[in-house]
């Protein structure tokens, strides 16, 4: 679906100033259960729902931690003990179902950043929404920043959504 606004950034005269079109087909939405995550996974879903849009939910594994699979709790009402990571992926599932989303969840391995732009490329997204931690300071230049190296590293449009 195209979605279509008027104005236009490469026109210089304001008389000139056309309708410009947008279309987005695919979604990818890196979690990891967090709150900016979850924040990210409503923008995403709503952004799906509007342009008729696929999700498509990652959580990257580095390696550090034995996870389970997504489709053992996706039918779960209750997350309790289970990883964040899950529950993010399952929230994701669950909000894209109930608003009529297409939805797929995976778990992928490697670096974070680097396998978010990767599978966005592979996956052929249009777009990526991921969440802020919103670290500022030296919390922030001790463990850099995910968000920040998605949007210097992606060739596609990132929105990055601060949870509040």
């Amino acid at each position: 679906m195209q979605v279509c606004i008027k104005g236009s950034a490469e026109n210089v005269k304001l008389g000139d100033i056309d309708e410009v079109c947008v279309e987005i087909g695919r979604i990818l939405l890196p979690t990891d259960g967090s709150e900016p995550s979850v924040a990210a996974t409503e923008y995403a879903v709503a952004l799906a729902k509007t342009f008729g849009a696929t999700v498509k939910a990652i959580y990257v594994d580095t390696g550090l931690e034995s996870l389970e699979y997504p489709e053992e709790v996706m039918t779960e009402d209750v997350y309790e003990g289970v990883h964040a990571s899950i529950r993010g992926l399952a929230l994701a599932h669950a909000l894209c179902e109930r608003n009529g989303v297409e939805c797929e969840v995976e778990i992928v391995q490697g670096g974070v950043a680097k396998r978010i732009v990767a599978v966005a490329e592979g996956w052929k997204a249009d777009m990526i929404v991921i969440g802020d931690t919103g670290r500022t300071g030296l919390k922030r230049i001790a463990l850099g920043s995910v968000a920040e190296t998605v949007v210097k590293g992606s060739p596609i449009p990132v929105l990055v959504v601060k949870a509040d």
